[in-house]
């Protein structure tokens, strides 16, 4: 028999759905005491509040993430190249898994297309920290003369190619009308490796561009 579940933990399992499917803003206390099953004053004697729970929710989703979808941190100086596919083949895995580590990029896409006040925060807690390493990877790859600007140039368009795909993703869910404008999901880890291709095969063009042109 598995271990039973406090109410603290039912509160943010059940927040972590309701907050991702609908948003912070359309949320209600009373919905998410309803699906743990916990009284309504169980959020502000928990948490405090609703804001402080959503960063628990948030904390929950990483700590899930980083548990399913491992980076291997050794790798971005020694092989950069094989850290860059793992990273960008565990997000688009992420992305259209069925389980509840899907929850965090659709999470995402709701916090970035409707901010909340606590955007630039959670930003620089949860996110900036990996878009570094993903810079550092880069830059590693690409090697000696990439000017700054090359450098953000680069990432903005390896990171762009998994959350078009997220949007998409999540928009598809709410919308038919949008589902002709992804190719097929039905066989996610092959999109993975294609994107995965296209993606380092787009770094390496440009460090060839680089380093025979200068530019």
């Amino acid at each position: 028999m598995g271990k039973k579940r406090t109410t603290k933990e039912r509160l943010i399992q059940a927040a972590s759905q309701i907050f991702a499917e609908k948003g912070y803003r359309d949320t209600t206390v009373a919905e998410i005491c309803e699906a743990a099953g916990a009284n309504i004053a169980a959020v502000n004697y928990h948490f405090g509040d609703k804001s402080n729970l959503y960063r628990q929710v948030w904390e929950y989703l990483f700590a899930l993430s980083a548990a399913e979808y491992p980076l291997p941190t050794d790798l971005i100086e020694t092989d950069p190249e094989a850290w860059l596919r793992q990273f960008i083949r565990s997000r688009i895995e992420q992305i259209f898994c069925t389980g509840t580590p899907h929850r965090l990029p659709q999470l995402l896409h709701r916090e970035m297309g409707e901010p909340t006040e606590m955007h630039e925060s959670l930003f620089e807690k949860h996110l900036l920290p990996t878009h570094e390493r993903v810079s550092q990877a880069i830059r590693q790859l690409i090697g000696p003369g990439v000017s700054e600007n090359q450098l953000k140039l680069a990432h903005l368009n390896f990171m762009s190619l998994h959350i078009f795909l997220n949007v998409g993703h999540q928009k598809n869910k709410t919308s038919c009308q949008c589902r002709h404008r992804l190719p097929s999901t039905e066989n996610p880890a092959e999109l993975a490796r294609q994107v995965e291709a296209f993606a380092i095969g787009g770094l390496l063009a440009t460090r060839d561009l680089i380093h025979n042109t200068g530019k």
